[in-house]
Formats: structure tokens, sequence, C-alpha cells
């Protein structure tokens, strides 16, 4: 019980972080800021849907620096 408690909040957070970045590539000036906030919108979605014991965030990280 608690363990899934505690997937659902970090669910929730990271699809409050995902909405706030969607926010502000909309409001943002410059296709760079607008991009960089798509890609973390992206980054906080994926986030989600692994879990927090995941890597998906390290891989986005590293994929990122490649590109």
């Amino acid at each position: 019980m608690f363990a899934t408690k505690q997937l659902r909040k970090h669910a929730l957070e990271c699809l409050r972080l995902q909405t706030d970045c969607v926010e502000l590539a909309r409001v943002a000036h410059g296709h760079d800021v607008q991009a960089h906030f798509v890609h973390m919108a992206a980054f906080w979605d994926a986030l989600a849907i692994s879990g927090p014991g995941s890597s998906v965030g390290l891989k986005l990280s590293e994929a990122e620096q490649t590109t």
C-alpha cells in the first residue's frame, strides 16, 4: 500500500512538472527556449511512466548531450 501511494505521488509530481513545462513552452519567446521546455516536458512524462527507480532520466540526459 505504501509503495503504491509513493508511486502515485511520484507520477503526479512528474505530471505537474510536465504541465508546467508545456505552459512555459507555450509562453516562451524564442525557438530555443520553447524547444528546451518541450524536451523537458517529454522528460517528465517519461519519468512519470517509468517510475522513480528507473534510469530513464539518465538515458534522456545522455541522449540530449549527444545531440
